[in-house]
């Protein structure tokens, strides 16, 4: 599997933090020949080119004259060194506050801007999914569309880790954490137990390894408020978007038809793709996803 031609980029947060990514441009002369490009946001532990999708992706999208940038949030892969304005800090999945990555989130797109795009479209895969809605639910004037790819309900995922490993529910646990007294300012790494999946099948049953800050910033984040079945925030996004349900995703809690109900009644226009047959990271349809988003995009190009 080859990915497309990209050349390495790099920007700063509001915090300072540099962020790196890779972008890939269309056949054209420069980026500012064309104005739409997709920026895609990992999910948690992921970075910027580990799924293989997101390969299939770089030279699809620019063989169909869509610009794509794909980069490291804040929350990359597990444990990392970062430079907040030159000076050292480990940064990553394990340790970053869950909220720094809205922060990530807004700094690409201005940065894209700065380029010269004008249309922006977020595309989210897990985790990341969860963050573009954040993102947008801060920021109710922007107009970007989303694509989201394996939305999870990562609520139910955590009560259902801690029934199994904990007896006990995320508000209790929450608590819990809150409680632990602490008169360090080194990370505070938690037992390998506190954060993991129990998902549908054996490839998506795993143990986190995670801090006690970092597990409380995401326990208390857009993560387990908005895509939650059960006892979520009421929320509506008005923002065209595009959905992608695998149907042998591992860490889908619910049924495929449960959550695509869920999404369309949160989202004013959402077109949904729920009949490929897929895990969580869209082994083996990459290509046919990929032409069905830029399908999509070219209908609501205007």
């Amino acid at each position: 599997m080859r990915s497309g031609l990209g050349r390495l980029v790099n920007f700063h947060n509001e915090n300072g933090l540099e962020l790196i990514g890779i972008l890939f441009e269309s056949n054209t002369t420069t980026s500012s020949d064309n104005d739409t490009i997709v920026i895609h946001v990992h999910g948690n532990y992921g970075n910027f080119y580990n799924n293989k999708f997101i390969w299939v992706m770089s030279t699809q999208y620019i063989n169909n004259g869509i610009d794509f940038l794909s980069f490291n949030l804040s929350a990359h892969d597990g444990l990392c060194e970062g430079y907040d304005n030159g000076i050292l800090r480990y940064i990553g999945g394990a340790v970053s506050d869950y909220n720094e990555s809205i922060l990530d989130i807004d700094a690409v797109i201005k940065y894209v801007e700065y380029l010269g795009y004008r249309r922006v479209i977020l595309q989210g895969h897990s985790l990341g999914c969860d963050k573009i809605i954040d993102f947008l639910m801060l920021h109710p004037e922007k107009n970007n569309e989303l694509i989201l790819l394996s939305p999870v309900d990562s609520f139910a995922v955590q009560e259902k880790w801690l029934n199994a490993h904990k007896n006990e529910s995320v508000g209790e646990q929450i608590k819990r954490l809150k409680n632990i007294e602490t008169t360090t300012n080194k990370l505070e790494w938690l037992p390998i137990d506190e954060y993991g999946a129990e998902g549908a099948n054996t490839d998506w049953i795993y143990k986190i390894p995670i801090t006690r800050k970092c597990l409380i910033s995401i326990l208390e984040g857009s993560a387990f408020r908005y895509l939650n079945l059960i006892s979520g925030e009421k929320f509506n996004i008005k923002n065209r978007a595009f959905a992608f349900l695998g149907a042998n995703d591992g860490l889908q809690m619910s049924t495929q038809s449960a959550f695509k109900a869920f999404l369309n009644k949160h989202f004013d226009d959402i077109y949904v793709v729920d009949d490929l047959v897929s895990d969580h990271d869209i082994k083996g349809v990459e290509r046919e996803l990929t032409a069905r988003i830029i399908d999509w995009i070219g209908n609501i190009i205007v």
